[in-house]
């Protein structure tokens, strides 16, 4: 079993027997507290009893769960704040009754927004899931085949128009300083006339370079360099992909050089339309939509827990911050929303059980509100209950 918290919640551990007494016996025996690493996701149990000294307790599971002696598990209860209890099974008791010892007792520090409610099997759904096929980050050891596919086909369609095009990703190994300031800073680098002194001490706007401030060079070298080359002008621009959580991260670059013509800052707003185009297309080539059924077992206003089992996906989601999918109340027609990936546990069937925060639904109307009126209802049933 594999279990992955992207932001680890911060605890109080109870190490006084005396309040891991007072926990146990006064909130949670006879309490039902959930499985929160159990293969059997979203299953609960019971606490019948508690030891003297606190370090033991007995629960009771429905019987077609089986646990394990040795078997590491979490039992969790929301009681205004989380509160959970790391153990380990000792003894079978039968008639579905297990010992427990108890590792540590937890709570934590702040109250969740938002309290979980159980979802009927049936109730409510996920699919449509918008995912990457790829992370693509800063510094990519295996840069993704739709990124070197469209910078090669840019770089192809405009070798014609220019003396010299380069569209490449950063190398740290071979990239030189210009370049390396390029990922950096994620600003361009504007020379439209490469043996004018002033080009190399101002720049166009606070999207570009000032060579001087940044390139550790003598500009007089510099120039020369160029002027053996013939090179009349030169522009570098960064590629900057937004990903999910609209980090702009720079994966890339244009560098173009000519002898005859002069870049000017038209041009190089051309160029920064061709990058979000590439852009684009590589988002497009990226990513994937799967269409399965995939289960909401608990829910709250601010997020909810999905089973996941498409072959996919498991292998995508862990290496995500989020996605995009369409959620399905029985009987209504679909709500959008982007969901952040808080935590995947994996199953021993490998199934992933993914915790989502709600990030932003679409911008058709009422569909945050109509999301809420269900978690609403949830509520009440569970309450009837």
């Amino acid at each position: 079993m594999e279990t992955v918290e992207r932001n680890k919640r911060s605890l109080d551990v109870f190490s006084d027997t005396e309040k891991k007494l007072h926990v146990l016996t006064k909130f949670l025996l006879n309490q039902e507290l959930n499985l929160k690493d159990d293969i059997h996701s979203g299953e609960s149990c019971y606490l019948k009893k508690v030891s003297q000294d606190g370090n033991k307790i007995l629960v009771s599971v429905r019987p077609t769960i089986t646990l394990s002696v040795g078997q590491k598990i979490t039992l969790y209860k929301i009681l205004g704040r989380y509160l959970h209890l790391e153990c380990t099974v000792e003894q079978e008791k039968g008639e579905s009754q297990y010992v427990l010892q108890l590792n540590k007792i937890a709570i934590a520090k702040k109250d969740r927004e938002s309290s979980r409610i159980p979802v009927p099997p049936g109730s409510a759904w996920i699919t449509n899931v918008v995912s990457s096929k790829a992370k693509i980050e800063t510094d990519m050891f295996h840069v993704p085949t739709a990124v070197k596919v469209n910078f090669q086909d840019f770089e192809t369609k405009l070798k014609n128009s220019v003396d010299f095009i380069k569209i490449s990703t950063f190398n740290s190994r071979e990239d030189n300083e210009v370049i390396r300031q390029i990922k950096k800073t994620k600003k361009g680098l504007l020379l439209e006339d490469v043996n004018n002194k002033e080009c190399y001490v101002t720049s166009p706007n606070e999207d570009f370079l000032v060579f001087a401030d940044e390139i550790e060079e003598d500009i007089a070298k510099e120039i020369n360099n160029r002027r053996n080359l013939k090179i009349k002008s030169e522009l570098i621009l960064p590629i900057l992909y937004l990903n999910d959580e609209e980090e702009s991260i720079p994966i890339g670059y244009i560098h173009m050089q000519s002898k005859s013509e002069n870049f000017d800052l038209l041009k190089a707003m051309e160029m920064k339309t061709l990058c979000f185009e590439m852009v684009d297309r590589i988002r497009h080539s990226n990513m994937i939509k799967s269409d399965g059924k995939f289960p909401v077992i608990d829910i709250s206003e601010g997020g909810l827990k999905v089973i996941v089992d498409h072959p996919d996906l498991i292998q995508s989601l862990p290496k995500l911050k989020g996605f995009q999918f369409d959620i399905f109340f029985k009987m209504q027609s679909p709500l959008t929303a982007f969901g952040q990936i808080k935590t995947i546990t994996k199953n021993e069937e490998g199934h992933l059980t993914v915790g989502l925060a709600i990030a932003g639904h679409s911008s058709r109307s009422g569909e945050k509100k109509r999301f809420l009126e269900n978690v609403e209802f949830f509520r009440k049933q569970l309450q009837k209950n």
